[in-house]
């Protein structure tokens, strides 16, 4: 068993008292810190798991918010060159109808995710680019978030 020399500050343990000095770890309590710690911002932070084990994880952080108009009935748009991790996307809140989304295909009403006035939907892509929309209405809108 392999000692740390360094101390391990993981308050989330609450651990009485703290680990210092040489501690001795066996070989399933190592492979278990390995999976369930992160390091970043140059200390080690504790993953968490709910109790069936699914890890939880968040997004990233809002890197800017778009909006999109209908310039016309039936106006097909695609978002910018952007790069991003994930869209959250939104039927603006004064729609009278319903807009469609979809990610790396043409929106239709037969193959896109609807949107009514405040609803909302969540898609992972790498460029705002992939993101189809229709707003079938003109002057309809969707407010699109993203993350990098």
């Amino acid at each position: 068993m392999p000692n740390i020399n360094k101390p391990m500050n993981l308050p989330e343990l609450n651990l009485e008292p703290p680990i210092a000095g040489k501690l001795r770890l066996s070989e399933d309590m190592q492979q278990t810190l390995a999976l369930l710690t992160g390091y970043g911002d140059n200390k080690r932070i504790m993953l968490r798991a709910s109790e069936s084990g699914v890890l939880a994880v968040a997004s990233r952080r809002i890197a800017d918010i778009v909006h999109y108009t209908g310039v016309g009935a039936n106006d097909e748009q695609i978002g910018g060159d952007i790069p991003c991790t994930e869209v959250i996307v939104m039927g603006h809140p004064e729609n009278t109808d319903t807009v469609w989304v979809r990610p790396d295909k043409t929106a239709t009403v037969d193959n896109a995710w609807p949107l009514n006035a405040g609803d909302v939907v969540v898609f992972t892509i790498d460029n705002l680019k992939q993101l189809n929309m229709l707003m079938v209405v003109a002057s309809e809108k969707i407010i699109v978030g993203y993350t990098r």
